[in-house]
């Protein structure tokens, strides 16, 4: 099977990196993998990992970029693939009007990834007229749906998306001298049960809830300490200062410590006690929690999106109802000392890759 994966560009990131991984799980498994891109620092990545590479002009989300149908249309026809992997809503829009001229006999499977919801649009068609789509979750595959009576139901595949287990090996012992260092940088950590919280720190991130939660929650265990990890979101020291001042109205003085974003996180879930995710909108990935549940933590985390559809499967005990303090409270103490013993593969890279593989091939067939 030759399979093109399309995506904007190899810039790090959750994208091109699903790409990446897929593209070598495609090449182990016997496949032909090539992509199309306006390139980046991971392209020699790809072509380490056996992809080839076909450079596309930078294109942005307009209709201006129909201008480089005709050269995708040559490229294309040029390469002859089973399958066209579109990642985004231009990639799958260029690629739709690029084949749709083909004859449906000998032009490949269009198969857009859709990750989010989108409003609507003329640019929706790409994926909306897809041979198949995977959506990353179930509320994204309603939403397809929904918008759409050309879509039906067995035309779209839910596939969540892998995480990097070796990564996040929850057989790895922490190192000694980390902890010696954050604890010599942050005193306040010694001796407690940590309840992380990582993630965007934004007005819809959750971090206002988990702090109102905590203060109730600390005044059942006085050991427990909030850890807030994560990137500013548009690096607004405002809103910063308004949770650090939430934090002392509600006397979480010496209880909770903000690390800002962090690159340690496997050995940050490997010591923490209970993960949450608690953010306001839906998390159509579910990363924090499939990385944490992979490490072998508890997750509390509200139903609903992809981080909800994900613990029903894998963790329901860490499920609760958006909104419900009292049952937010009562689920965490619950979980106290309670492992996660979901199997990590579940979360994987190749497992992703396999169900994807599988797809394109009844697809074809």
């Amino acid at each position: 099977m030759k399979v093109v994966q399309f995506l904007p560009n190899l810039e790090p990131g959750i994208t091109a990196t699903l790409a990446l991984e897929f593209a070598s799980e495609l090449v182990k498994n016997g496949h032909e993998s090539l992509v199309i891109s306006a390139g980046g620092p991971l392209e020699a990545r790809f072509r380490l990992h056996g992809s080839d590479f076909i450079s596309f002009p930078k294109t942005t989300e307009s209709i201006w970029s129909l201008r480089h149908k005709s050269r995708l249309r040559k490229i294309l026809t040029g390469l002859n693939p089973d399958i066209v992997h579109t990642y985004g809503r231009l990639t799958a829009f260029l690629a739709w009007r690029a084949l749709k001229s083909e004859p449906v006999t000998s032009r490949p499977k269009l198969v857009p990834l859709v990750d989010k919801p989108f409003p609507k649009s003329y640019l929706n068609k790409g994926f909306l007229s897809g041979d198949g789509i995977i959506a990353t979750s179930h509320g994204v595959a309603e939403n397809l749906r929904n918008s759409s009576a050309k879509i039906v139901e067995n035309s779209v595949e839910v596939i969540y998306r892998g995480i990097n287990i070796r990564e996040f090996d929850r057989e790895k012992p922490v190192a000694s001298q980390w902890q010696l260092k954050l604890l010599n940088s942050y005193p306040q950590l010694e001796g407690k049960n940590w309840w992380l919280m990582p993630g965007e720190i934004s007005a819809s991130g959750g971090q206002e809830e988990f702090l109102h939660m905590l203060a109730q929650a600390a005044a059942h265990n006085e050991d427990i300490h909030g850890v807030i990890v994560g990137a500013l979101m548009d690096d607004d020291l405002r809103y910063l200062k308004k949770l650090e001042g939430l934090a002392q109205e509600l006397d979480l003085g010496g209880k909770v410590t903000f690390l800002g974003e962090r690159r340690d996180m496997r050995e940050l879930y490997a010591t923490s006690q209970l993960v949450f995710q608690l953010a306001s909108e839906k998390d159509e990935n579910a990363k924090y929690s499939k990385e944490a549940m992979a490490m072998g933590r508890p997750v509390v985390a509200y139903s609903g999106g992809c981080t909800g559809e994900v613990l029903q499967n894998y963790f329901p005990e860490g499920l609760v109802e958006r909104g419900d303090i009292k049952s937010l409270i009562q689920t965490s103490l619950n979980l106290l000392n309670k492992p996660n013993n979901s199997n990590p593969q579940e979360f994987s890279y190749a497992a992703s890759a396999g169900k994807t593989i599988d797809f394109f091939q009844n697809l074809i067939s």
